[in-house]
């Protein structure tokens, strides 16, 4: 059948069909829902915020979400054995024992080379509930426009919206602090000093606290609880859950819907009104496929789309084809997990809550969580550790230790190498329409390892000093950096970066930017990108929070665009 170029046309077959400003598109049917101002792909921690803020205003949105629902307010079944009104999401000690209940598979993407929420609330109901305010540096890597003083105001938004609390328990009780104690004596002769991280942000030199959770009201928080109630509340809002965006239907560089899937495989088209527009949301590994399957990416894995007999999908002639440099920043925070044994006489019966204990609580610790209290309200981690190394070079990385225990007499400090770190990887497309890395975005260069390593080596002089509670699992004292490095790293999940916001439009041969500082992807008249992929750098600390400040100005900016041309 030939391409035409008209707005729609369908027809009526065996096969039924519908071209879409120019493309084709087999087994896919035209909306009958109205048109829609803007168009959300992606329910995630950026996505809520996004179409909560638009819906605000009186446009019309849609929010479209892969997965189904997650905590028991948003109709989420997978409640607990010992509570029927909270989902595994809603309770906040579970936040990392989730891999350990084979039902929250449901919530995991299937097709990202790193773990991901699919599922309503994104990675904000899946994570380990770390909400860390961004620090004044974070934000300049970002271009003008976007350095602390302009996100300064987003940033007060979401943290007088969604607070978070360094103290969880209702009763004004921190419970289990085994470990904290410890690693408090540990410190004390090094000139460590507590602080409270969402006070003093920028304190992340030789400093600990006790975790700022995600949990309001001895739930789990986040923009599922803070955000999308308000959406919901509004009649120009609506949210289809169960329904994977597929691409962004478009000619040259006008955006006129999407197409997405719902859970039978059927596939329709959803349009937008005239002037409306779409907003990627669906993350550091999933948007790069949506714009691969819309077109636009590097020139070899438009390819992998155009030649797939399994995906499915339909791109626009080549002609139309957006060069940019989809994929190629991504980076994370690597995640080293360092077990400690305690030596200390009075410390080494050091106890915590088991996976076991968590997931089969005690009825003491059940009837504390129907009172907003407990060690069940709290999140896993029991310290956060912040320091900063500086190379040989003068170049500087900052490092989070998150801390908690597995087993009795030991403490897991999990390091991460942050803000700083130089590393990056490449995102690409498999056939079958699933993501994987090219190339690897953890500790690729010199400068990385050789932070790690200085980090490593201030740990274990700390654990040969002579008021040492510490020493390192493997040799004991004898440890070396070396054996530090011998148990390996991970990712901890903090993706960013594999659709860069920049004003070097990446269409030029210099260029590295995906979207310009309004988030535009380059290229298009009308579709944006507003989720972790935009973020240049690694943030100091986890993801989360730095993700919906950076929706928030995002939205700002967008409003901002829509008045000039009124």
């Amino acid at each position: 059948m030939p391409r035409i170029a008209s707005l729609l046309y369908s027809c009526l077959s065996a096969l039924q069909c519908i071209i879409v400003s120019g493309q084709v598109t087999d087994d896919a049917t035209t909306s009958s829902e109205a048109l829609y101002d803007y168009i959300v792909a992606g329910a995630g921690p950026a996505g809520i915020v996004v179409a909560q803020r638009f819906a605000e205003t009186g446009a019309s949105v849609l929010l479209l979400e892969r997965g189904g629902p997650s905590t028991f307010a948003t109709g989420g079944n997978l409640t607990v054995p010992w509570n029927h009104t909270a989902t595994i999401y809603d309770v906040p000690g579970y936040g990392h024992q989730l891999n350990f209940i084979p039902s929250a598979s449901v919530a995991w993407c299937s097709d990202t080379p790193g773990l991901a929420g699919c599922i309503l609330g994104g990675g904000s109901v899946v994570n380990g509930l770390q909400w860390i305010k961004p620090t004044t540096w974070d934000f300049d890597g970002f271009p003008a426009g976007w350095k602390w003083d302009d996100v300064a105001p987003a940033t007060a938004r979401v943290f007088e919206r969604n607070p978070g609390t360094s103290l969880a328990s209702a009763d004004g009780k921190y419970y289990d602090q085994a470990v904290y104690q410890t690693l408090t004596k540990q410190l004390a002769p090094y000139g460590w000093k507590e602080v409270d991280s969402t006070k003093e942000p920028d304190a992340k030199v030789k400093t600990y606290n006790h975790p700022a959770d995600n949990v309001l009201g001895g739930l789990r928080s986040g923009p599922v609880r803070t955000y999308l109630p308000l959406a919901e509340a509004k009649e120009n809002f609506k949210l289809r859950l169960n329904t994977k965006v597929i691409r962004a239907v478009r000619t040259n560089a006008t955006i006129t819907g999407v197409e997405v899937e719902d859970a039978s495989g059927s596939r329709e088209i959803i349009r937008l009104s005239q002037g409306g527009r779409v907003v990627l949301s669906a993350g550091a590994m999933s948007t790069p496929r949506l714009l691969f399957n819309s077109g636009i990416g590097p020139a070899d894995q438009l390819r992998v789309v155009q030649q797939s007999k399994t995906a499915n999908v339909t791109l626009p002639d080549e002609a139309q084809w957006i060069n940019l440099p989809v994929g190629k920043n991504i980076q994370d925070h690597p995640l080293f997990r360092l077990v400690w044994n305690v030596t200390d006489p009075g410390l080494n019966k050091l106890t915590s809550l088991s996976t076991a204990q968590v997931l089969n609580p005690s009825a003491e610790n059940v009837a504390l969580f129907a009172k907003g209290s407990g060690p069940l309200v709290q999140g896993s981690v029991r310290m956060v550790l912040w320091d900063k190394m500086t190379n040989q070079d003068g170049s500087v990385r900052y490092i989070e230790s998150m801390s908690f225990t597995r087993a009795n007499g030991t403490v897991l400090i999990g390091a991460t190498l942050t803000h700083g770190a130089d590393s990056r990887g490449e995102l690409g497309i498999h056939p079958n329409g699933t993501t994987y890395f090219i190339k690897n975005p953890l500790l690729q260069t010199a400068g990385d390892k050789e932070a790690v390593s200085s980090f490593f080596q201030l740990l274990l002089d700390y654990a040969r000093g002579p008021d040492s509670v510490l020493e390192f699992s493997s040799r004991g004292r004898n440890a070396t950096v070396e054996d530090m490095w011998a148990g390996g790293w991970d990712s901890a999940r903090h993706f960013v970066g594999s659709a860069k916001l920049g004003t070097d439009d990446g269409r030029q041969s210099a260029g590295s930017a995906v979207v310009d500082v309004d988030t535009k992807v380059y290229g298009t008249d009308n579709l944006f990108v507003i989720d972790a992929s935009v973020i240049p750098t690694l943030p100091t600390g986890n993801s989360m929070a730095i993700t919906m400040v950076v929706a928030e100005r995002a939205v700002e900016r967008i409003l901002a665009l829509d008045k000039t041309k009124q």
